[in-house]
């Protein structure tokens, strides 16, 4: 038995563009994050998801990795090889792709592209963005923006968000355009 988030979520919308990019003979439904079809058991959130996967019998779903626990996950395959699930693998994805066009200097938008997925990058994984301001008012501010963005894109803040959060780190490539976009954070 399919298992689905009943209610709208990034990660729903994450997987529903990979079966769009990789299947679309088959899954013709646009990428959503709500469910767009009627099958299946629709469960509340990823703990509904969660549990609804681990008290059934043949069910399945997807769910962030973070929260997967104990419960089997899928390889992937990508060009010619079976890629399971890794933080690495995900960082690989995000790593191979390119920055979205038309964007300004330091703004870090992926066009991460399932169905070009490079070898050994998991093609499924949902990328989250810190966003400011490149100019400030106040010099405190500026400051503070600073500091917490250069903890977050660190090697111990990127540490610290994966053993919470289960986040895959960042490349020590995209650190270096991180840490140049924060550097052009400025006061007004």
């Amino acid at each position: 038995m399919p298992v689905h988030r009943a209610d709208a979520s990034g990660t729903q919308e994450t997987f529903t563009k990979y079966l769009e990019a990789v299947a679309p003979e088959v899954w013709t439904n646009e990428a959503s994050d709500e469910w767009p079809l009627a099958t299946g058991e629709a469960a509340d959130g990823t703990s509904g998801v969660i549990s609804a996967i681990t008290n059934g019998v043949g069910y399945v779903g997807f769910a962030d990795a973070s929260q997967a626990g104990e419960l089997g996950q899928v390889a992937i395959k990508v060009e010619d090889e079976y890629v399971p699930y890794s933080a690495d693998a995900a960082s690989a994805l995000v790593a191979a792709s390119p920055l979205e066009e038309g964007r300004s200097a330091h703004d870090l938008a992926f066009a991460v592209d399932p169905a070009a997925a490079a070898a050994g990058s998991y093609p499924i994984a949902l990328v989250s963005y810190l966003i400011g301001c490149v100019e400030y008012e106040d010099a405190d501010t500026a400051s503070l923006v600073k500091a917490y963005f250069q903890f977050v894109a660190s090697a111990e803040g990127q540490d610290a968000a994966a053993e919470a959060a289960g986040n895959a780190p960042i490349s020590d490539d995209l650190r270096t355009k991180v840490d140049a976009a924060i550097d052009a954070i400025v006061t007004k």
